[in-house]
Order: structure tokens, then C-alpha cells, then sequence
């Protein structure tokens, strides 16, 4: 199936995100838009749906002699659980067959996972290009427990076809059903499409028993009114599995919910799921080209270069995507592709009140510049004590060994919770003794550096050894117990 095609099917908009096709010289390595969905099966229980779309300007095109064009990516998901055990693992090749012309594409794999934070871990490869560097991608997902009445993930539809014959991914109910892996959708559409899954209807309300599913768009915010114009009810038979393909017209543009319940038919509310989008009109996509369509709090940085620098600190926090826009494509961006990508950023966190979000970053910006900053040729939030205050925040406990001790100064940093993780610790150390400088050199954080070897580290004093020579980054060896210090403090923190 020609899933390229089918990018504008049903009046969706797609959008590419900001800076994705780069201008370097060398070719860049593949970038992808990602989307994670819970769904459950009767057969093997819960499972994690990884959507992935593939940016067409970051892969290898080959041209065939009827001026067709097709390509291929080879991509990779392992999950880790909290102690840094593979949890689920996929595997797949996704191509496109022969297209008229260049475009994005999706793929889906699925893992069964138990409940529980993890950690994904993607690479993606390039099959028509053995010089394009692979992406390696990595984010958190939460994955809950099923519940007696549950709905899945729900997510917007980009396009619906007769079932593949063995049954893909995409296969659902009788039909190939591809996901929209983006969170705008058009209000231009004349229907929005949607897709989830209710689960449990049949234990709550009888096999084949009747019952109701509202759907709508609703604000983002305190007032969460209902657009009227958009609210729909649905009438069901209940089952163990009953799927929802419906449409809804499209709302205001502007950030929405949308909103799926499972109500009695007394209208008693049972159960609800939502998916937060950004509802885009044309004349938005258009003005969004001049500065004056951008918000405010961006308009205030005109000057190119400094805008950049404040880009930059948000690395800390941004997703292996945005990363790999601001260290690769931005650097050459102009002014206004700077302010979107502030915009969107901010927006996509807190659709509230972007502005305020962003203040407030740039205020623990500071405080890390302020604390951290004698390090040598680099600002406070570049080094790793202010990259993780950052990140996380600042820690519930510290202890600080900087003077009379054996080892080389060093400070443990203890959070109850640390972004997805609880109970959380981040080891620093200053390898030159001399000076502030301190480097991480050991957490049990599943996203952080992890080393096997650190308390070895840490007590040699001998100035220029690599922490790269040690098992960085492997699950080693842990004592039982010791009684050196640094370890007990390690372990116990207090």
C-alpha cells in the first residue's frame, strides 16, 4: 500500500516540524516524528503501539525508470524497565514502494510491555545509504495497568484501506488504519477521523448490551467547555474489544481536546480518555510565515544570534528530536524559524500559558549559569550539575565532599523523583581536583551515565584518568554493602 499518498486523505493538514531537513554538507542522519499508544489484547494483555513517521528529507531516495521513486529505513525499539532490564523489543523495515514523488511515510511496531515507566530506545538506519549516519532516539513512556472498563490511546486518522493481505500493524478490525503522528490537524477538514478501543463493556453491561460513546472537542484549560458543533454520541453493542472509527467535524482552530466517554444509557459517565491537538487553519499556517503571527514572548528576541544561544538551553530538556534540531539544523536558521521553534516548544508544554512556562525556565537558566559557571569555557547550564538541575529540578538532598577526604571531591545528589523515576541518585565528581568543575560520573537514573567502575574512580586521585576506560554505561557489578564512604552515602542517602 502507497501509504505516502495518503497524507492528505480526508482534508488533514501535515505539518513537518520545524528545521527537520538539514543544510549541512555532510548528509544527516534520518529524523522521524514519534508517537507511543497503549492498547490491550485479549490474547497477550498490554501492549505499546511505537508510531513512527519518517521525514523524506532525511533519507536516501532511489529513482526508478518510470520516474517513480521509493526508500527504506531499518528501525530498531528496545524498552528497558526501571532497573535498566530489556523489557520488549521490536524490529522492523518499513518501505515505501513506488511513489509519484518524495514524501513522509509511517510505520508501526508494537511490544508487549508489563505496567510501568520505561525507556525507549530507538535506532533507525538508512537502507539506500551506507554513508547517512543511523538516529539513535531515546524517550520515557509510562505504561499503566488495565483497568475492569478501560478505552486505549486514542489517535487522529490519516488514511483507511482494505485490510493487508497477511494482516500489518496497521491492521485493525477488518481494516488498515494509519495513524496521524502528529498532534495538528486541520480546521479546514470536513471530518476529523479517529480511532481507539474500549475494552470491558461486556463484563459491565452484558454481551451485545447497548450503551453510549460521547466524542467531541473540548478547550485546553481551566473551563474545558464543550465546541457543541463537534459533540457526538454514538450508540454501541458491548463486547470485550469494541473498536471506534468515527469522525467528528473539526473545531475552532487553537489548542483542543478530544474527548471520547463510555456512558450507560441513563448518560451516567463510566470512563473517559483524551488527546490534547493544535487545530490549524490555513490562514494560521500562512501567517505563521510572518513574525507578526507569532506570539509575543518570541517577538521580544530580535537579534539572531542571541535568540540562538537561549535555543540552546533548552537541550536539557528537549526530546532526541529537538536535540538533534538545535545542535544540527538551527545553527543556521534564520530569526523567525529561531522564534517558531521557541513558539512551539513552549506551546506544545504548556498550551496555557506558554509564555510563563518559558520565564520560568529561563530563570532556573540563570540560577544554573549562577551556581555552576567556573567551569572553564563553559556556561553554568552546560555543565552536568546544571544540566540535571535543569532536567529534574533541584534535589530533595545533597551531600557535598569537597575538602578532606581521600577520594576526589565529589557530591551526590539525591531526588525522590526524577523526571519518570523515583528514588533517584547522580554521583559528581572533580577529576582535577582544582577549581569547581564537577563532571557526573555515576547515577542509577536509566536515561543518565551509568558506570560500573565509579567508586574505583573516585578514590585513584590520579589526575587524567578516563572515565571512558571504565565499564561506563554498563549494569556492573554493585557490593552488597561497604564500608567506604562514598558508597554508604551512595546507597543510604540522608
Amino acid at each position: 500500500m502507497k501509504w505516502g499518498l495518503l497524507m492528505a486523505f480526508m482534508g488533514l493538514s501535515h505539518v513537518l516540524p520545524i528545521g527537520l531537513l538539514s543544510a549541512q554538507e555532510t548528509l544527516p542522519s534520518p529524523s522521524l516524528r514519534l508517537a507511543t499508544r497503549q492498547f490491550i489484547s485479549p490474547e497477550t494483555g498490554v501492549f505499546l503501539e511505537v508510531q513512527a513517521e519518517f521525514m523524506s528529507g532525511g533519507l536516501t531516495w532511489m529513482s526508478a525508470p518510470d520516474s517513480t521513486v521509493r526508500a527504506a529505513v531499518e528501525w530498531t525499539v528496545v524498552a528497558y524497565d526501571s532497573t535498566g532490564v530489556v523489557a520488549g523489543f521490536a524490529k522492523s523495515t518499513a518501505r515505501t514502494g513506488d511513489l509519484p514523488s518524495v514524501v513522509d511515510f509511517v510505520d508501526v511496531v508494537r511490544i508487549p510491555l508489563q505496567a510501568g515507566p520505561h525507556v525507549l530506545e530507538l535506532e533507525v538506519k538508512d537502507v539506500g545509504s551506507l554513508e547517512r549516519p543511523h538516529l539513535a532516539y531515546e524517550t520515557v513512556v509510562e505504561v499503566s495497568g488495565a483497568n475492569d472498563l478501560d478505552i486505549s490511546d486514542l489517535f487522529v486518522v490519516q488514511g483507511v484501506a482494505p485490510a493487508s493481505s497477511p494482516p500489518s500493524t496497521l491492521t485493525r478490525s477488518g481494516k488498515d488504519i494509519l495513524p496521524l503522528v502528529d498532534n495538528r490537524i486541520s480546521a479546514e477538514a470536513k471530518r476529523v477521523p479517529f480511532y481507539g478501543e474500549l475494552y470491558g463493556t461486556d463484563d459491565l453491561f452484558g454481551v451485545s448490551a447497548p450503551f453510549l460513546v460521547v466524542a467531541g472537542f473540548r478547550n485546553v484549560g481551566a473551563d474545558g467547555a464543550w465546541h457543541d458543533q463537534t459533540k457526538r454520541y454514538f450508540r454501541m453493542q458491548a463486547a470485550a474489544v469494541v473498536p471506534i472509527l468515527e469522525s467528528l467535524p473539526p473545531p475552532p482552530a487553537g489548542m483542543v481536546e478530544l474527548v471520547v466517554q463510555v456512558m450507560t444509557p441513563d448518560q451516567t459517565l463510566m470512563a473517559r480518555n483524551s488527546l490534547i491537538l493544535e487545530c490549524v487553519s490555513a490562514q494560521q499556517q500562512d501567517a505563521a510565515q510572518a513574525a507578526s503571527a507569532l506570539a509575543p514572548f518570541v517577538l521580544r528576541y530580535n537579534d539572531r544570534d542571541s535568540l540562538f544561544a537561549l535555543v540552546q538551553t533548552l537541550i536539557p530538556i528537549a526530546d532526541a528530536g529537538e536535540r538533534r534540531s538545535i545542535e544540527h539544523v538551527l545553527r543556521g536558521a534564520a530569526l523567525r524559524q529561531l522564534q517558531s521553534f521557541l513558539e512551539h516548544f513552549w506551546t506544545v508544554r504548556a498550551p496555557e500559558d506558554p509564555a510563563a512556562a518559558w520565564r520560568k525556565y529561563n530563570t532556573e537558566v540563570g540560577i544554573a549559569d549562577a551556581e555552576y559557571g567556573s567551569c572553564p569555557n563553559r556556561e553554568g547550564h552546560e555543565t552536568d550539575m546544571g544540566w540535571m538541575l535543569l532536567r529534574y529540578g533541584r534535589p530533595n538532598t545533597i551531600v557535598k565532599r569537597h575538602h578532606g577526604t581521600q577520594y576526589y571531591p565529589y557530591e551526590i545528589w539525591h531526588y525522590h523523583k526524577a523526571g519518570q523515576f523515583n528514588n533517584r541518585r547522580f554521583l559528581f565528581y572533580a577529576p582535577q581536583v582544582v577549581g569547581a568543575c564537577f563532571e557526573l560520573l555515576h547515577s542509577d537514573h536509566p536515561q543518565e551515565l551509568r558506570n560500573a567502575d565509579w567508586l574505583d574512580v573516585l578514590r585513584t586521585r590520579e589526575l587524567g584518568h578516563s572515565v571512558a576506560e571504565t565499564g561506563m554505561n554498563q549494569l556492573g557489578r554493585r557490593d552488597s554493602y561497604s564500608r567506604e564512604e562514598p558508597e554508604d552515602l551512595f546507597f543510604n542517602p540522608r
